[in-house]
């Protein structure tokens, strides 16, 4: 019996057959029935243990990768590099970038994606010198970790250096936290889609032998985590497979779902 495509595979199997001839990966004569096998690389930042040795890209992080590859058709492959070299990477064109902000400078860079989701930047303190953050002021004279080569929103971006001071030299979450339970930074900034509550048991169970923690109620801004791929890439050409593959997770909140899941994870 002759095996007929379902209408949707079909549909998907021809744009990605398109977008692949047209990235040169194999001959447009051949698209039509070609399977495109080619990887498309997702730059993420690293792990590293509190020794610095490499670890996994997080749960999270593969799960939603993966159920954007299943649902473009995509063989999208995870490359993780300290934050810095995988930003210089996509901008040679070497592949998708995950999860860096569409800041002014960016945006000639890259063009981006639609949301995947909304993360929350958010102000980690030692439990025993909470901070009350309320308005910008409330930095004043604050020495705030970030992770290295990381920007945020534009009035973050717009108050650092004046209103307050940023410190980006610490490699991981753990060498950062035991930065400000020294006294040597005043909070460390961490993007998560966990609400604060959330967040504060999870460091507390992560990184106890450190010290305690707390997590400010409100966070310094929302945005949207995204992908971004260099103008001058020719993987711009798959760039609204990724796009419809957002759309309908988000209309079946497969990815939403994922998110609560492990948000609701008493795991460490």
């Amino acid at each position: 019996m002759k095996n007929i495509l379902p209408q949707k595979t079909a549909y998907r199997r021809a744009a990605l057959a398109t977008a692949f001839a047209m990235l040169g990966l194999f001959p447009p004569t051949l698209a039509a029935s070609a399977e495109p096998a080619a990887d498309v690389a997702v730059l993420i930042a690293d792990q590293t243990d509190a020794n610095g040795n490499p670890l996994p890209a997080t749960p999270t992080t593969a799960g939603i990768i993966s159920l954007l590859a299943a649902e473009s058709g995509l063989n999208l492959v995870v490359h993780a590099y300290p934050w810095r070299r995988s930003q210089m990477r996509a901008e040679n064109g070497e592949g998708f970038l995950y999860g860096a902000g569409a800041t002014p400078e960016r945006l000639r860079i890259f063009n981006f994606s639609k949301p995947v989701y909304f993360s929350n930047q958010w102000l980690v303190t030692a439990a025993r010198n909470p901070l009350n953050f309320q308005r910008w002021e409330d930095l004043r004279g604050k020495v705030i970790s970030i992770a290295s080569g990381e920007k945020f929103g534009a009035e973050f971006e717009d108050h650092r250096g004046k209103l307050f001071t940023v410190e980006e030299n610490a490699a991981t979450i753990s060498s950062r936290l035991k930065m400000l339970n020294i006294g040597r930074v005043d909070a460390v900034m961490i993007d998560s889609y966990r609400s604060a509550p959330q967040l504060e048991a999870k460091l507390n169970c992560m990184f106890a032998d450190i010290g305690k923690w707390t997590v400010v109620e409100k966070p310094v801004d929302t945005e949207p985590v995204l992908l971004s791929v260099a103008k001058s890439s020719q993987l711009n050409n798959v760039l609204p497979l990724l796009n419809d593959a957002i759309d309908r997770l988000t209309k079946s909140r497969d990815i939403l779902k994922l998110l609560e899941k492990k948000s609701a994870s008493n795991d460490c």
